[in-house]
């Protein structure tokens, strides 16, 4: 059973996301916290949009924080270590007013959104919010004793072994056709291997092995989409 620490501190997961962008600065005045906070909101609006948690349940996170650090609260809640020492790191006295705005900000964001998303440049960090699965896929697979360092192996081979390990338990339903999906968007938004590269080995330090992207993306999305197609052909029961 998990500690309480832990568990409280999954409850301001979302705060947690948005106010990363204030970790090493403080969010003032409002016009620069709010330009700030654009590329995470745009993130966490496509999570929702998904199926994760949407703007205004993270704004309700942010809301339980500045109540919670509010001197007169009477309330249960409690603010994580990590995310008070942040807020006791701003240049304000007052924090949750703070907090409060940035709530205010994120609950109204929706209103114009097709124009903010139109003018929108995305930033590097933002687009690696759409690749949660790839990414621990990746580190794992390349990690500190991850697949790939297995000797004299191929990328190919070393698939096959990562499915045999879902496949054991077996979670394959759950955890490949998301990869397959990530795979399949990352082609779709990164139209050449300079840009393959740039984002996923430059810019967040991710693997494609002896393979060039362009290939190695493929491949996943083949051998993964075989399997499931010739071990687990889906059974459901309808609603």
């Amino acid at each position: 059973m998990l500690e309480e620490e832990t568990i409280n501190h999954f409850r301001f997961a979302g705060a947690r996301t948005l106010l990363s962008v204030f970790r090493y600065r403080t969010p003032d005045p409002v016009e620069e916290h709010t330009a700030a906070l654009e590329p995470t909101l745009r993130s966490l609006w496509l999570a929702a949009k998904r199926g994760g948690r949407n703007l205004y349940e993270v704004a309700a996170e942010v809301r339980l924080m500045a109540d919670a650090l509010e001197p007169s609260f009477a309330g249960t809640a409690v603010v994580p270590d990590d995310l008070r020492e942040m807020t006791a790191g701003w240049e304000t006295d007052e924090p949750w007013t703070v907090l409060r705005d940035i709530a205010m900000h994120t609950e109204s964001w929706k209103s114009g959104f097709v124009t903010k998303l139109s003018r929108a440049v995305p930033t590097s960090q933002e687009l690696a919010f759409r690749f949660p699965q790839l990414t621990e896929f990746l580190s794992n697979y390349y990690g500190q004793d991850g697949i790939a360092t297995e000797d004299d192996m191929t990328e190919s081979e070393g698939l096959h072994l990562f499915m045999e390990e879902c496949h054991r338990h077996p979670i394959c339903l759950w955890y490949l056709p998301p990869l397959v999906a990530e795979c399949t968007e990352a082609l779709t938004i990164f139209h050449s291997e300079e840009s393959l590269h740039r984002f996923f080995e430059v810019e967040h330090g991710l693997g494609s092995g002896t393979l060039d992207w362009s290939d190695w993306l493929p491949l996943i999305v083949e051998t993964f989409t075989t399997h499931m197609r010739e071990e687990h052909p889906l059974h459901w029961v309808s609603a």
